[in-house]
């Protein structure tokens, strides 16, 4: 009988700007008490991946932990493998970020550990075919991918083992199916029942090889595993059973494996991810069509081999489904563009490092967990583009005022971005809103928002928590223009009724040749309204709109009002001041008659002021309706995102001014 060599991997991932108390946590819980128990079983191999950002906390704070494991490569228990440093989602930057990214990582694993690596992880295993061409020139021989992605490709093994070749170009790699059937089996069964499962592929006459490829967190930090995993010794109890049995069953790294079997052949797969990822992008109306259509087609004999060509989503198309989402990355590209035509890695290593951090992938989509709904993930994304574009302006630009005019989110409308010396503002056409107010002293966009939509799990919410589900009409942006009802109330509003919204609508823009202060023009035309808005923004960190209004025969039905939402990180370190009396930002505020407003957050230590023509204002905190994981159990989340204000003018005067704002405390 055969030999089953068993290539167990372990991907091992934080992301920028995760809190550090996750970092430790994770260390605490997960990955040293793995390491722990894997020492003392030297018969057991492992091929490992860490991910850049992790790497970067372990030298700073656990560096032993790094000599541990060069120790152990030293010893070939475990092999060491590369992916893009900062971990992005390589389809999401652009080629010389994916090979400046890569080559990072071959660097690093080559100075610690004493040898370039042979392999790489792919983030989340999002799958494009021009990727093996990627991988090829970046001088690695494999990567790994689940099962369902061989499935989608029309192979339609009971088990997929062994590893297959892909090519693009003439470029080839190998690919390591990840095993479906051990995935959901390990940690979550008994090791004894894992070890008989294993033992059921191992019952043939030649050797074979299985991959299990997963992510690390599993064995400690998800819910309840800690005390699973360890205080129940499953992982000790696995390894011993491996050791056991190794008649049977024998442990192998994956160049190892390249080494001993030979490929199963040519495979060409097609766009795809795990099955989970393909679901999350899907818009709730398709997901559940397509669940429908799923759930029909279960009483089929054949079901098992038709449901993988039963196409999900896409992962691109979360650019589509989160506008917010696709201007930050877009923002990023275009960064990432200039850079690379302007700068070198070689030459501005602090520059690119930013932008590379600035790639991190955790907060370019959404799923079971937070992702991009998680504002500390977003807001290290800004203060790395913030702090890699001011750097870039200061040693290339040497402007003290920079003008561009692009469709900088490439949506087909254009917009025009203000820096000086102390923000950078963006106002896109549609709406004439604005879309980023950076400041570069605190590498901190205010208005690093989100848009309360509909979600797929939304659906499974009962009770109390159905009622605090609202969607919002537009992008929750800042100089919003909308009209509202005479009789508007403070409720209408937290629920967005009553509100017709103008900021969807494309404006005329003709920007002024006057450079101090960037005027920016724009105009509203309908035959019920029409009206300018004209925009000025000087050398220091405010913006200050003039509406003037001429037909306007809806305002008689209608008050004009004009809404800002601004990103708050630490709801319990803010404070909403009007006049001589203060308010906490999740507050529900209706004021009427007044002329400003500050809003104060110390977490990130900066004040921003609206001051106006007098007027009525509605304040309200803006939470989403999440699926998030907590360190118990996965529930959904009510969680902070940002304190939105309404200012609505109640004048019949024909002109109305209104200013932002910001310093620092």
């Amino acid at each position: 009988m055969g030999k089953l060599y068993f290539l167990f991997g372990i991907h091992n991932h934080q992301p920028v700007g995760n809190d550090p108390y996750v970092f430790r946590e994770a260390f605490d819980k997960c990955y040293k008490p793995f390491l722990d128990v894997l020492e003392e079983f030297p018969k057991v191999k492992l091929t490992m991946h860490f991910s850049g950002p992790l790497f970067d906390w372990l030298m700073e704070n656990e560096k032993e932990f790094i000599g541990r494991l060069k120790r152990m490569a030293d010893k070939d228990q475990i092999e060491m493998i590369g992916g893009g440093y900062y971990e992005p989602i390589l389809q999401t930057i652009s080629d010389k970020d994916k090979f400046s990214q890569i080559a990072l990582m071959n660097d690093f694993i080559k100075d610690k550990f004493g040898k370039k690596p042979e392999g790489m992880w792919l983030a989340e295993r999002i799958w494009e075919p021009y990727l093996a061409r990627i991988i090829n020139e970046s001088g690695l021989r494999y990567t790994f991918l689940d099962d369902t992605h061989f499935r989608k490709a029309g192979l339609d093994e009971k088990e997929f083992l062994g590893h297959y070749a892909t090519e693009d170009s003439s470029r080839p790699i190998a690919v390591f199916p990840i095993s479906k059937t051990l995935r959901y089996k390990i940690p979550f069964s008994r090791p004894t029942e894992a070890i008989a499962i294993l033992k059921k592929f191992s019952g043939k006459k030649e050797d074979i090889l299985i991959t299990l490829f997963d992510d690390g967190e599993k064995f400690g930090l998800w819910p309840t595993t800690y005390y699973w995993v360890y205080e129940k010794n499953w992982l000790r109890d696995f390894f011993r059973l491996l050791v056991k049995n190794e008649k049977y069953i024998e442990t192998i790294t994956a160049s190892e494996a390249l080494k001993k079997f030979p490929s199963n052949g040519l495979v060409y797969i097609p766009n795809s991810a795990y099955v989970e990822m393909d679901e999350w992008v899907m818009e709730p109306r398709d997901f559940f069509r397509y669940k429908e259509l799923k759930d029909y087609l279960k009483d089929r004999p054949d079901y098992d081999e038709i449901r993988y060509f039963i196409n999900s989503g896409f992962f691109r198309n979360f650019f589509l489904k989160y506008p917010r989402l696709n201007y930050m990355h877009k923002r990023m590209l275009g960064l990432s563009d200039k850079l690379n035509e302007n700068a070198s890695p070689e030459k501005d290593k602090d520059i690119f490092q930013s932008l590379w951090k600035s790639q991190c992938n955790c907060g370019y989509w959404h799923g079971v967990f937070g992702g991009f709904y998680f504002g500390n993930i977003r807001s290290s994304i800004y203060e790395n583009l913030i702090e890699a574009e001011k750097k870039y302006d200061e040693r290339y630009e040497k402007k003290s005022l920079i003008i561009k005019r692009a469709d900088i989110d490439l949506d087909g409308t254009s917009e025009t971005m203000v820096k000086n010396g102390k923000m950078i503002a963006c106002f896109s056409d549609k709406g004439a809103t604005m879309t980023e107010l950076s400041l570069k002293e605190k590498n901190f966009n205010i208005i690093n928002t989100i848009t309360r939509r509909e979600e797929t799990y939304h659906k499974k919410i009962r009770g109390r928590a159905r009622r605090d589900i609202v969607y919002d009409k537009c992008e929750r942006l800042c100089f919003s223009d909308h009209l509202v009802a005479k009789k508007i109330v403070l409720n209408d509003y937290l629920k967005q009724r009553k509100l017709k919204t103008l900021s969807n609508d494309a404006y005329i823009s003709s920007p002024d040749e006057k450079e101090d202060p960037a005027v920016l023009n724009y105009a509203f035309e309908s035959k019920d309204l029409d009206f300018s808005k004209k925009i000025m923004i000087g050398s220091g960190s405010d913006v200050e709109a003039r509406y003037d209004f001429g037909v306007s025969s809806l305002l008689r039905k209608y008050n004009f009002a004009i809404e800002f939402n601004f990103f708050i990180q630490s709801a319990k370190d803010a404070m909403v001041r009007i006049e001589d009396k203060s308010f906490n930002v999740d507050e529900k505020i209706s004021v009427k008659s007044i002329n400003s407003l500050k809003i104060e957050d110390r977490f990130k230590g900066i004040t921003t002021a609206i001051e106006f023509d007098r007027a009525d204002v509605f304040i309200v905190p803006v939470y989403s309706i999440t699926n998030s994981i907590d360190s118990e159990s996965q529930s959904i989340g009510k969680m902070f995102q940002e304190i939105s204000v309404l200012v609505i003018k109640r004048s019949k005067d024909k002109g109305f001014k209104i200013r932002l704002s910001v310093d620092y405390i």
